[in-house]
């Protein structure tokens, strides 16, 4: 009895490392998933422009001094959120008899949303699947993002026509 016992113990505990402790192998290069590390964190907004084909000058839709966040989680998830470094200051009742116009609103004074992501670090491209936000037109969308990654600094955008420039704040 004690040698079934023994032999039971030593079938299962070599079935429990055999699945509880093996190592899940990926596809992805070492390179790429060191790569994939330094994106993942909280970046603040620095930067927020887009050139203006008639004068050939970078425009700041948001202000010189935009105010914002995107954090990309280990587990794939992207939340942004982006206002004017002067909020439009109204109090909650009369926010109540307020009519915006939501593009104007989301292009000048704040826009957010949230989602998914994939990273094609091979092409620099970092898509944003949206999920929910403030711009309906996105909502189920997925959104490519050509970015640069050069230390502490996230570039998305491609630099000529438009750029979100974002520190790592975390």
């Amino acid at each position: 009895m004690i040698r079934f016992q023994l032999s039971l113990l030593f079938a299962l505990t070599i079935i429990s490392n055999s699945f509880g402790q093996s190592k899940i192998t990926s596809s992805k290069s070492k390179k790429a998933g060191m790569q994939e590390n330094k994106l993942v964190g909280t970046w603040r907004l620095v930067e927020f422009a887009d050139l203006d084909s008639a004068t050939s000058t970078w425009a700041n839709a948001y202000g010189k001094n935009p105010k914002g966040y995107f954090t990309y989680t280990k587990n794939g998830i992207v939340n942004l959120n982006i206002c004017s470094e002067t909020p439009l200051k109204i109090s909650q009742d009369s926010a109540k008899n307020y009519n915006i116009n939501l593009l104007k609103w989301v292009d000048n004074n704040s826009v957010g949303y949230f989602g998914t992501y994939s990273v094609d670090f091979t092409k620099s491209i970092v898509t944003h699947h949206v999920k929910g936000g403030s711009m309906p037109w996105y909502i189920d969308t997925d959104q490519p993002r050509q970015f640069i990654l050069r230390g502490d600094t996230l570039i998305i955008g491609d630099s000529k026509t438009w750029k979100r420039v974002l520190v790592k704040t975390d």
